[in-house]
């Protein structure tokens, strides 16, 4: 779980400076790197820290992950290659590591003691 969120945290920091490698971070939507790419750097930060009270974080950065790559279509950058791949790659990235910080989590089972 924690090189899963560690990853997540990671993408999510690539994500948020990745305006300026790219030369767009004048650009209108460059909000969209910098909300979704610190949101998960939070959330997956925070999952680092409680890992067994905070799974449902790792859904939504599953969701953010979804919307880095459905972004390029949304605000129309599909023709500025770099940025275009970047946020489909890193949208991958983010959506694997946050199912696998999911599903490494381990569960607490409570089992129940029947008396015959």
């Amino acid at each position: 779980m924690k090189v899963a969120s560690t990853i997540a945290l990671l993408a999510g920091l690539w994500y948020f400076v990745s305006p300026w490698v790219y030369g767009v971070y004048a650009a209108t939507n460059s909000w969209n790197n910098w909300i979704v790419g610190a949101v998960v750097v939070i959330l997956a930060a925070i999952r680092l820290g409680s890992p067994m009270k905070t799974v449902s974080l790792s859904w939504i950065n599953c969701a953010l992950g979804i919307w880095a790559f459905i972004s390029p279509w949304i605000y129309g950058y599909t023709l500025e290659h770099g940025r275009y791949v970047n946020s489909l790659c890193v949208g991958v990235i983010m959506f694997a590591a946050a199912m696998w910080s999911v599903t490494s989590t381990p569960h607490s089972h409570h089992t129940v003691a029947t008396h015959s």
